[in-house]
């Protein structure tokens, strides 16, 4: 039998007796669970992981994981993860994860290998946690709570750099609202600027270190205004990381015209 016609039924009996306890006890869990093969398509998902993603066990067998990510930009990072585990390669990691309705939810997978009696890999037993919900509201406010009320421009992004938090000044110097911009990408700035601050956004992720910068941008009412800022990393307890602080000054009185420039 190839290890990629393993069913989740094939790794029971390979335990023994110990097969029905773990079955148990995934049945009962209060995280999601789903294990996957080598070809990364799901062939176990726990009564918890079918109430979060509102799909049916049934629904969730046999598809491939990557089919339930909510953004299509995050499949390339899970590709990457799937290749390190080929690899024996595992890690933690947060993705957003599609449900049936069309919504999402932050969810922080914890994987980890299952082998047969003769060390072979099988597959990955991926256990999910939604963070997205309060308990991820309150963690972002804590984190901004020493700038909420700041007169400069204050907002935070994921390490996909989509849009999470923004505070009383970004919207008075943008002129957006949090519903205009969550879960956005960069949409609301010039597409020049867009394509230097995602690099600058992409080396910060790498370096894991600030970095400074101005830039040029429209706001709502279609209005040029300079900013100078810092993009400030904010690190898990796995030193990758989680978010990136904003925060920018207006100095457009302070600028000469000219055509935008980001700062090395």
């Amino acid at each position: 039998m190839s290890t990629t016609d393993f069913t989740y039924y094939d790794y029971l009996n390979d335990v023994h007796e110990s097969g029905k306890f773990f079955y148990s006890i995934m049945e009962s869990f209060p995280e999601g669970i789903l294990l996957t093969n080598q070809e990364n398509k799901v062939v176990y998902a726990n009564p918890k992981i079918a109430q979060m993603t509102g799909y049916s066990r049934k629904e969730l067998l046999r598809k491939p994981s990557l089919q339930f990510l909510h953004f299509p930009d995050e499949q390339k990072i899970l590709e990457d993860i799937i290749a390190q585990r080929i690899k024996g390669v595992y890690e933690n990691y947060e993705l957003y994860i599609k449900r049936k309705n069309g919504s999402h939810f932050l969810g922080y997978t914890i994987t980890s290998p299952y082998k047969n009696s003769d060390e072979q890999v099988l597959g990955t037993i991926n256990i999910v946690k939604d963070i997205s919900l309060k308990q991820k509201d309150a963690e972002l406010q804590a984190l901004a709570c020493g700038v909420a009320k700041s007169p400069n421009s204050v907002l935070i992004v994921n390490k996909f750099g989509r849009i999470e938090w923004i505070n009383e000044g970004f919207k008075r110097l943008s002129g957006f609202e949090l519903y205009e911009v969550i879960d956005t990408k960069g949409e609301i700035l010039r597409p020049e600027t867009n394509d230097q601050f995602l690099e600058k956004l992409s080396e910060v992720i790498r370096t894991k270190k600030p970095l400074i910068y101005e830039y040029l941008n429209y706001n709502k009412s279609g209005q040029l205004y300079w900013v100078s800022g810092t993009l400030t990393p904010v690190l898990d307890i796995h030193e990758g990381v989680k978010e990136i602080i904003i925060i920018e000054t207006d100095i457009t009185n302070h600028r000469a015209s000219g055509m935008p420039k980001i700062l090395n």
